[in-house]
């Protein structure tokens, strides 16, 4: 799943919680649950250019004290190590987390679902 789906739906799912902390546990589960849907992944620069805007927006909309901010790192933040493993080109078998390594969504040839999950999210995130 790309970075930037992640960060948003840990910030949508995160206007569900209580707390910051809420929101950064309830980020890192949507993680492992969306890695697990079918989906296509983008080399490195262009994951940390949507990352980035998406994390940006979030924090323009929401703020960056935000439990919505804390969930999208919560979500954004495990696939720090499908970073490392790339820019140090160690072998995947390097990977801790399952859905990164053993149970990783099959992978598709467009961005259709993700686009439509990040739509959603932002809507989401728009309502008062």
């Amino acid at each position: 799943m790309i970075a930037a789906v992640h960060a948003l739906t840990g910030a949508a799912l995160s206007r569900l919680c209580r707390t910051h902390g809420q929101a950064l546990v309830v980020g890192a589960v949507s993680h492992v649950v969306a890695d697990a849907l079918p989906h296509r992944d983008l080399g490195v620069p262009e994951e940390a250019l949507l990352l980035g805007a998406a994390l940006g927006a979030i924090g323009i909309m929401r703020g960056g004290g935000s439990k919505e901010f804390a969930g999208a790192m919560g979500a954004a933040l495990p696939d720090l190590e499908n970073l490392m493993v790339r820019a140090l080109k160690l072998p995947e078998s390097r990977l801790l987390l399952p859905t990164h390594r053993d149970y990783h969504g099959r992978k598709t040839r467009g961005f259709g679902g993700q686009i439509a999950l990040a739509a959603v999210c932002l809507a989401a995130l728009t309502l008062p």
